[in-house]
């Protein structure tokens, strides 16, 4: 529970596992954690160097021992903050170093689990307040249930604070969010396929569930309004 969270911030599976025991249990020796976890001794000594590094752990001497404790959530939230920040101020030198005269397409691949939180990563840094995005295909059922439940979440309660609208073409029968700032069509599933379109500024992203999941990200201005046509018509069509 809340390990792919805390995997995000920095932290190893066995960290995140050690961080959330901590906060569970309070001061802890490395003996006792490694028992708690079944983790070997000299692994726990260091992931907790590692993690003191990382600022999401300290200690305390009691009886000439060292007993751990989890930093508090909330410090977390500051510390991620202050790296934002940091990270802001060279955005502007990074940007200058990019080469946008080397071709006018860009194309990622991505595969794995988590390619659904990249496709929402690049839409939020991508989009603008009151733009417009494009879905075709989606089905929120299995997004809920199975992809990423928590940051499709978040990544909803971002678009409707920043006045985005959504319009989504779904296979006839299947799930709708409730929001005023997502507009749903159904047509018959003979007309979509087995795989979901997202159109967004020059971007166009198609999300290929499986085992893997596969995600591709097409950057063009012709495609995405190629895309946009198609999106256009059948949504003229469904009902």
């Amino acid at each position: 529970m809340f390990e792919e969270q805390l995997k995000e911030i920095g932290l190893t599976d066995n960290e995140a596992k050690i961080y959330i025991l901590l906060l569970k249990e309070g001061q802890m020796n490395p003996a006792e954690i490694s028992q708690k976890l079944g983790l070997h001794r000299g692994y726990v000594y260091d992931a907790l160097e590692r993690m003191q590094e990382k600022q999401v752990v300290n200690f305390i001497f009691q009886k000439n021992k060292k007993f751990f404790q989890a930093t508090k959530p909330l410090n977390l939230l500051e510390l991620l903050k202050l790296k934002f920040e940091s990270f802001q101020k060279i955005i502007p030198e990074l940007n200058s170093t990019l080469n946008t005269d080397k071709e006018d397409t860009r194309i990622e691949t991505h595969k794995g689990k988590t390619v659904y939180r990249t496709l929402l990563k690049d839409i939020l840094s991508s989009i603008d307040k009151n733009d417009e995005i494009l879905l075709i295909g989606i089905d929120e059922d299995i997004l809920t249930k199975e992809v990423e439940p928590i940051y499709l979440e978040q990544y909803l309660n971002t678009i409707k604070s920043m006045k985005i609208k959504e319009r989504i073409i779904i296979k006839k029968g299947r799930k709708k969010f409730k929001s005023k700032f997502l507009h749903y069509k159904q047509i018959n599933e003979d007309f979509i396929g087995e795989t979901y379109q997202i159109i967004y500024k020059n971007k166009v992203a198609i999300f290929i569930l499986g085992n893997p999941y596969y995600l591709i990200l097409i950057e063009n201005k012709k495609v995405s309004e190629n895309y946009r046509k198609q999106f256009n018509f059948l949504w003229k069509i469904a009902k």
